[in-house]
């Protein structure tokens, strides 16, 4: 009996040992600070007008580490959706092996014929690690191919290392 109490308390002491360093998971992230612009650069049918693609602006995610409070400020610069929104955000989750995912979101019906985009902003709460495997916008989506048949896939707009060690800003072209 005595035996299986210390190896239980040998775990436990191992466990909290490599919870203590500053690339481990420590607590579940949070989400706040969320809100978005107005949104601007409307385009009809997704079609270019007067020489604009709207397909054609770039994105970007910007996301600042705060070291002190340990938090991540993200900007999503140029989130494209269709113009009868009536609300658009960001969620995150962090997978068991420590992958942080970030899905922009919209309430949108899509019967209208336009586009525009939006900036999103957040703040992501006990970013307790400065080296993350990050996924933006994961999604499943149904293939058909060419003979009629189905299968799914994993979609992203970005699936890659991040690092805040060397640097506080970390920005991603998307």
């Amino acid at each position: 009996m005595n035996m299986k109490k210390n190896i239980i308390l040998w775990l436990s002491v191992l466990a909290f040992i490599s919870c203590s360093t500053s690339d481990s998971i420590s607590g579940a992230l949070s989400l706040s600070k969320v809100s978005h612009s107005e949104c601007v650069n409307r385009y009809l049918s997704r079609t270019r007008v007067d020489g604009d693609d709207p397909l054609s602006t770039k994105s970007m995610l910007r996301l600042t580490y705060n070291e002190a409070d340990e938090s991540i400020t993200g900007e999503y610069i140029n989130y494209l959706l269709c113009c009868d929104y009536t609300d658009a955000g960001m969620s995150v989750e962090q997978d068991a092996d420590g992958t942080l995912v970030l899905n922009p979101w919209n309430d949108s019906r899509g019967d209208v014929n336009c586009v525009c985009h939006l900036n999103i902003y957040f703040t992501i709460r006990h970013a307790t690690m400065q080296n993350y495997h990050l996924v933006l916008n994961r999604r499943t989506v149904t293939v058909i191919d060419p003979d009629g048949s189905k299968r799914q896939e994993i979609w992203t707009d970005y699936d890659g290392n991040i690092s805040f060690k060397e640097q506080n800003v970390v920005s991603i072209d998307l």
